[in-house]
């Protein structure tokens, strides 16, 4: 006999909770990144008023689903800013990136053992703490990068490559630790034995991954990709266009994040990986044509627009720029009301995100990633005495700890090509020291990878943390990911673009 879901009409309680929730998910964002240049924080109160910690309205069902649907958004969001960085930049920063992750990851482990004394942590709880605070939230490093939240495009820079691959690796290293925990956490001893080859196969799936990835994508999809730039009928056609880019991103997108999971990496690694590749193939084939006028090409200024493509930085409400800055944006029209002599950008596949799919990042998947995030957090557990100053001080410890890498800004050695030209030797250490604190202060936020990895050493059939000792753990989260983009935003109001001063533009 075959079967069918039920279709039921949803209740009105149902849809009145649902509409709000969408809805204040995206005003106390709003509200927030006016007030505060923070908009998950707003996200994140609403998850914990509607979810499991206060009022639960939100059923289970539901926020098993949103933490699905959010989870999605953050592969998208990590994405969107492999798609947005400098693939050169990427290259050539990568010991940089690497010095920065792991100075957090080691310090925040090795600060950890500071609870042994603190609250009678063991020496393997202590190590569970580190392994969850030793990560940098990937989606809070996108979002204080997104034009947006700081005014500007930092992506791009060598300033915003840095801080993004360092979180990626955070991000492959936290998968490692989350394995080893669940092997640490299990009741049969001998699957220990798993931890070496668990650990091994992690490394090697995600260096194989950047390996393979790169001559595929230089010596097939370059090409591929080159020969339809060139192409004119699919640019007009209905089954082409940006629609036909963003059905090859998401292709690679899609396979990406299969090959990394199934591998045995990080999803979130293979999403990066994908938007990297595309940022590639979008740097190296740039077609730009030329008009002259209507006789020439036939268009008018309305009939070009389906070409430009929307800005994150003009998706928030209120904030709206009509005709502003951009590298899309129409020049202004001739005497006779006609395009002259101007180049129109071409389909790509930036243009093609940034048209069908931030504006879905911006209003549905970012807000419920965050919302998802906010009644995952034991809220109410959280207040008791014990608990609060022992949880402040392992926070403060665990801010020193990613604050510390910024330090690696002061002291990398810049080539010719990154020294500010017609700047004084002290406003280029100056600049280089307001860079610092913005990198330092856009690691400290642990968020989702933090709080997962807590829940799996809590979780464990073998406790690595005792409900004490796990709530202490998450009050260092929760106040990283608190001041993380706090400070970001006050840094970023007080000195603005200069904090990529001293080669780090």
């Amino acid at each position: 006999m075959w079967s069918s879901f039920a279709y039921h009409e949803p209740s009105t309680a149902q849809l009145l909770i649902l509409a709000s929730w969408v809805y204040l998910l995206n005003l106390l964002g709003w509200i927030s990144q006016h007030l505060l240049s923070a908009q998950l924080l707003g996200q994140i109160l609403i998850g914990i008023i509607f979810g499991t910690p206060v009022a639960g309205w939100l059923d289970q069902s539901w926020e098993e689903a949103f933490v699905a649907i959010g989870y999605v958004g953050l592969l998208l969001i990590v994405f969107e800013g492999g798609l947005s960085s400098s693939f050169a930049n990427v290259v050539s920063l990568l010991p940089l990136s690497t010095c920065i992750a792991l100075t957090g990851i080691l310090l925040s482990i090795a600060l950890s053992f500071v609870l042994i004394p603190l609250a009678s942590f063991s020496t393997l709880h202590a190590f569970a703490a580190g392994a969850a605070l030793s990560s940098t939230s990937l989606g809070t490093s996108l979002s204080v990068l997104n034009p947006a939240s700081v005014g500007f495009d930092l992506r791009e820079t060598k300033l915003g490559t840095a801080l993004l691959s360092a979180a990626v690796m955070d991000d492959v290293v936290a998968f490692v630790l989350a394995s080893i925990l669940t092997t640490l956490g299990e009741d049969d001893s001998s699957s220990q034995d798993l931890i070496g080859k668990s650990v091994g196969r992690t490394i090697g799936v995600t260096i194989a991954l950047g390996i393979v990835v790169v001559p595929l994508t230089r010596f097939v999809l370059k090409p591929s990709y080159g020969r339809l730039q060139s192409g004119i009928r699919w640019k007009e056609a209905v089954w082409g266009g940006e629609p036909l880019l963003v059905g090859l991103m998401a292709c690679s997108f899609i396979g990406m994040v299969a090959a990394a999971g199934y591998a045995g990496t990080s999803p979130l690694y293979g999403a990066y990986i994908a938007g990297l590749a595309c940022a590639y193939l979008n740097d190296t084939w740039k077609v730009t044509s030329h008009l002259e006028g209507l006789g020439e090409s036939g268009h008018t200024l309305d009939q070009n627009t389906h070409n430009l493509g929307l800005r994150r930085l003009n998706t928030y409400p209120g904030n709206s720029r009509l005709g502003t800055t951009s590298s899309n944006s129409i020049q202004p029209l001739s005497s006779g009301g006609l395009l002259s002599e101007q180049h129109i950008v071409t389909p790509t596949l930036r243009s093609a995100f940034e048209r069908y799919l931030t504006p879905l990042l911006t209003y549905l998947f970012v807000p419920i990633f965050f919302g998802s995030i906010g009644y995952c957090i034991p809220f109410v557990p959280l207040w008791q005495g014990r608990i609060i100053w022992r949880g402040i001080i392992y926070a403060s410890l665990m801010l020193l700890g990613k604050a510390a890498c910024g330090l690696w800004l002061l002291f990398w050695p810049k080539g010719k090509s990154q020294s500010a030209k017609g700047c004084s030797r002290d406003e280029k250490e100056l600049g280089s020291w307001k860079g610092a604190v913005f990198l330092g202060s856009a690691m400290v936020a642990r968020g989702e990878i933090g709080l997962l990895i807590s829940q799996i050493a809590y979780n464990t059939p073998r406790a690595l943390l005792t409900e004490d000792e796990f709530l202490i753990v998450n009050w260092g989260i929760i106040l990283c990911t608190i001041i993380g983009p706090l400070s970001v935003g006050w840094i970023v109001r007080r000195f603005g673009k200069s904090v990529m001063d001293g080669g780090w533009d």
